[in-house]
């Protein structure tokens, strides 16, 4: 548990992509690492051969003086880590983001980024957002019921993140799973007490990211890919939520290994 101690150090925030060319580790780090998948699937493995599949958005903390290693899955994953440092002994291993925490943590995770980015010397509130994230972390996973509810919700997004183009609208979403689209909709905002569609646009413009980052692709071919019909649609979109254009994003993306 982290509830209890202080972060007394922010270390490294950064944002890029990995593949099998370009794995994780393996590697012990002295500090603590989150690490979060944005887009794709990876797989972390543990020196005690267990391992951790993760499907994004979904996340791990992995404590200090654990050994692990890591590699994308089914091509590349886009990522982002945080390296800190906490008061107090904590023994090695690993927590995982709750499944119902993962969406509201995404978007924590990503304001972070950008803190980092735009505002390094603004410690303070970046400390107090590290420390939301990890509350979630903490968090437990709620009644056995809602946690199936939150499986088979998560198995749809999962479903409609490998086929965004495929996927015309939130009824696309719905029948991976056999719901209409307002069921699909009541589920979601049960599960996460946000709107289905507001999700859905963030799967098309965070793949459209990772695209961006790390293809050539024209803006109207990653346009059909994520779902969108037109360029002009998808840069109208990504500049209303991003606050800046896809082409600026592009120039300002850049890998880590």
């Amino acid at each position: 548990m982290t509830k209890d101690r202080d972060i007394t150090a922010l270390l490294r925030h950064a944002y890029g992509r990995f593949d099998r060319r370009l794995p994780i580790g393996p590697v012990t780090w002295p500090f603590h690492d989150l690490l979060w998948i944005h887009q794709g699937r990876a797989r972390i493995r543990f020196e005690d051969g267990d391992h951790v599949d993760l499907s994004a958005p979904d996340g791990i903390l992995i404590l200090p003086g654990t050994p692990f290693s890591g590699e994308a899955v089914g091509g590349a994953a886009t990522a982002s880590v945080c390296h800190f440092r906490m008061s107090g002994a904590e023994g090695a291993g690993h927590r995982r983001a709750p499944v119902p925490e993962r969406i509201d943590l995404q978007a924590l995770v990503r304001l972070a980024l950008r803190l980092a980015k735009d505002s390094p010397e603004a410690t303070e509130r970046r400390t107090r957002l590290l420390r939301a994230i990890l509350d979630g972390f903490d968090a437990g996973t709620g009644a056995p019921e809602r946690d199936r509810r939150a499986q088979r919700l998560a198995q749809a997004w999962d479903q409609a993140a490998a086929n965004l183009g495929g996927m015309r609208s939130l009824v696309d979403v719905a029948a991976l799973i056999g719901l209409r689209e307002s069921a699909l909709r009541t589920l979601h905002r049960e599960v996460h007490g946000t709107p289905a569609g507001a999700h859905l646009r963030e799967l098309r413009l965070t793949r459209a990211e990772a695209l961006l980052a790390t293809t050539g692709l024209t803006l109207a071919e990653i346009a059909r890919q994520v779902g969108y019909g037109h360029a002009e649609t998808l840069s109208a979109a990504f500049q209303q939520s991003r606050g800046m254009t896809p082409g600026g994003f592009r120039r300002h993306a850049r890998p880590f290994a």
